[in-house]
């Protein structure tokens, strides 16, 4: 599944996330509303002029392909062995 990240005010997307895993924990180790995480990885991260893992400490709002959507925070991003960029969003309200 593909997915999109927004920051506020803008219109077009700051990053294109080309693979995503949505997934949810059932441990009471996180509170209640943040207990999904969705891990992406992509070709290119930056779909804009904006550099998006400067700008971690903001709330983003991802889209996913399938129509949900959520404010998020970009918890983990790196580059693996292959040179695609690798992270993981920590999703701050339910998927809607």
């Amino acid at each position: 599944m593909k997915a999109m990240l927004y920051l506020d005010q803008m219109i077009e997307p700051v990053a294109v996330l080309d693979d995503v895993k949505v997934v949810e924990f059932d441990s009471d180790n996180h509170p209640a509303g943040e207990r999904v995480r969705i891990y992406y990885q992509t070709a290119n991260l930056n779909a804009s002029e904006m550099m998006v893992e400067l700008h971690r400490d903001r709330k983003m709002t991802v889209k996913l392909e399938d129509g949900r959507s959520a404010p998020a925070l970009i918890t983990h991003a790196s580059l693996d062995a292959e040179g695609r960029f690798v992270g993981v969003l920590r999703v701050l309200e339910q998927l809607a």
